[in-house]
């Protein structure tokens, strides 16, 4: 993480009340969670060898090239982080008259209510950045439909990005933190661990349209490179259909 400002102009002076729905969905978390405990969930999927995700990910999408490695807004870095992510892929691909793509494939092996995906909307803030409220946003692969939001994320400099993103916990794409943590609760509760990644694909652009357009066009042009290893990274159980 970079040096926080002393003043934090970028966080509010207070924080919003839970809407109604966030109140039961954490109701229903925090029951569901007690009795998972008890049942002792077990690990699904091993860890990721060493360099398995950057391997799985090709460096050639379409007509980008992959550039650098340095410049996207992390995940913070601390202890909890190291224990969340086995793998972390950070790229930036770079194309001929189109804007340039920062991709980062954050894994983890286990998913638990106290290891859960940091989403965009939650690290792009602590960055320093404004952000607008993630919409839905809808990746088409192969006839099959990814659930994705996008948001925009605005630094006081005047740099833009436009985030699409989506997380993978087990089979399931859920569409925001409660439906995440709801997952990871359920799947805990019938005793599994289920793996998971948060995949997100930044473009520099004040354009909403654009950068939206230019997420979707990269990730069909990946998703043509993946080998089976990365269908099933990124996609779970779902490659399967994805990609047959």
């Amino acid at each position: 993480m970079s040096s926080t400002d002393s003043a934090r102009p970028w966080l509010p002076t207070s924080l919003p009340s839970p809407t109604r729905r966030e109140l039961l969905t954490g109701s229903m978390v925090l029951g569901i969670t007690a009795a998972s405990v008890l049942l002792k969930p077990r690990r699904i999927f091993d860890e990721l060898t060493q360099g398995e995700l950057e391997a799985a990910i090709p460096t050639t999408v379409g007509d980008y090239r992959f550039l650098t490695t340095s410049g996207l807004v992390l995940p913070p870095r601390d202890e909890l982080s190291d224990r969340l992510y086995d793998q972390v892929l950070t790229r930036v691909y770079a194309a001929p008259g189109k804007p340039a793509v920062m991709a980062l494939m954050a894994y983890g092996s286990v998913q638990n209510l106290s290891l859960e995906l940091h989403r965009p909307d939650e690290c792009y803030p602590q960055q320093g950045f404004t952000i607008t409220d993630p919409e839905p946003l809808v990746m088409e692969l192969h006839g099959h439909s990814i659930p994705a939001s996008i948001l925009t994320a605005r630094r006081a400099s005047g740099y833009i990005e436009q985030v699409a993103f989506w997380s993978r916990i087990g089979a399931n794409f859920p569409p925001d933190r409660a439906g995440q943590s709801l997952v990871v609760a359920r799947e805990n509760f019938a005793g599994r661990m289920p793996d998971g990644i948060l995949v997100r694909l930044s473009v520099p652009t004040a354009s909403r349209e654009e950068g939206a357009a230019t997420a979707k066009a990269f990730l069909a042009d990946l998703s043509r490179g993946l080998s089976p290893v990365g269908q099933r990274i990124l996609f779970g159980e779902a490659g399967r259909e994805i990609f047959t």
